[in-house]
């Protein structure tokens, strides 16, 4: 941890030490939720893109059980283009990591009297912890994997870590207090596509003829021990295209790592492309939708593929934090686990054509 998130983290605890003393806690018994008279539901999503993107599926079952609740979320820097535009949230309120601008968020929140608050970070965050003290005096508040601030919510969701639960499964029982039943509401829900970023999508896969089959392969990650080494990129590229003479290669990057991209792209071979410049993350996942499958180290975008059902192939180094939960989502086949600790370097090439070949194969046979 560097030094200015280890002071970020003693200030915080400073000052919970201190507003503690103020904070209401829990109700015991809980207090029962009557959906029919809730109009009003927050959600703390502060994080990043994939959690954003494993919350849909709890919006849209509440939605669909009770389609007069008005729901706003607390979103982030990161994870907010995900939803900027989408129908599903009243108001998006954003939170940047005690800027200013958060305690007009906060005061903006506050003024909206909510009748729950649902915090979805599920450990003791001292940021959940205060906007869900202080969006409303009365409103219920439901945690999720709390230990020591568990006591200030009126209901706590545990996480079953290590007995397999997917993270989208686990995540859609926060929905329980509200009488909905997790297990019976859909797991996949797409973000929401504009009709510019559909538009986008469609121009950009145009020019394949018809019937082609095409592959995505997403280049960036979030750490750099999760980007699998180029030579190994361009190799898996010409084995694909020469094994299926009518597919195509998309190749999806950050902007800061198009260089690289182009760079592939012109090695590879002819039917290799680049992704449109310039596209967001939400006319990227409108192209995503319309691959046959997505290969990437960035779980993010594996996340974004299943919402819509896309088959994957996601590479992950031995030590991946709670594989288990985040692994493709209903895929068991989805992932190739390297032998490292730290990297996906050492997954090889081979590796990751037969698993492609194999997720195909049961497409074909009608399994997916």
């Amino acid at each position: 941890m560097s030094l200015l998130n280890w002071l970020e983290h003693r200030t915080k605890d400073a000052v919970f030490g201190l507003c503690r003393l103020f904070f209401r806690k829990g109700r015991t018994p809980a207090p029962a939720i009557d959906g029919a008279r809730i109009s009003k539901v927050l959600f703390l999503r502060p994080e990043k893109i994939g959690d954003m993107v494993i919350s849909l599926p709890v919006f849209d079952a509440l939605r669909t059980r009770y389609p007069h609740i008005r729901i706003s979320v607390l979103a982030s820097p990161r994870n907010v283009a995900l939803i900027r535009n989408d129908s599903r949230f009243e108001r998006i309120f954003i939170y940047r990591k005690w800027q200013w601008e958060d305690f007009r968020q906060l005061a903006a929140v506050r003024r909206e009297h909510f009748d729950c608050v649902i915090d979805m970070i599920d450990n003791d965050s001292v940021t959940a912890l205060f906007f869900s003290q202080l969006a409303g005096k009365r409103s219920v508040r439901i945690g999720v994997g709390k230990t020591r601030h568990a006591i200030f919510y009126d209901y706590n969701h545990i996480h079953s870590d290590g007995i397999g639960e997917h993270i989208v499964d686990n995540t859609l029982k926060l929905l329980a207090p509200f009488g909905i039943n997790g297990s019976t509401v859909s797991g996949f829900a797409p973000p929401f596509m504009t009709a510019e970023a559909r538009a986008k999508a469609e121009a950009a896969v145009a020019i394949d003829p018809p019937g082609t089959l095409r592959f995505g392969f997403n280049l960036s990650a979030g750490k750099p021990n999760r980007i699998w080494p180029r030579e190994k990129v361009i190799a898996l590229c010409r084995a694909l295209i020469s094994w299926k003479a009518d597919s195509r290669i998309v190749l999806i990057s950050m902007p800061s790592d198009r260089r690289n991209a182009e760079e592939v792209a012109a090695e590879a071979g002819d039917r290799v492309r680049l992704a449109p410049a310039g596209m967001g993350l939400i006319e990227v996942s409108a192209l995503i939708a319309r691959l046959d499958l997505l290969i990437s180290p960035d779980t993010s975008l594996i996340h974004i593929a299943r919402s819509f059902q896309i088959p994957v192939v996601g590479l992950y180094n031995r030590a991946a934090k709670n594989f288990r939960r985040w692994q493709p989502y209903r895929q068991p086949d989805g992932a190739v686990v390297g032998a490292d600790d730290d990297t996906i370097a050492d997954i090889s090439v081979d590796r990751v054509f037969e698993r492609v070949k194999q997720v195909l194969a049961r497409m074909k046979a009608g399994q997916e």
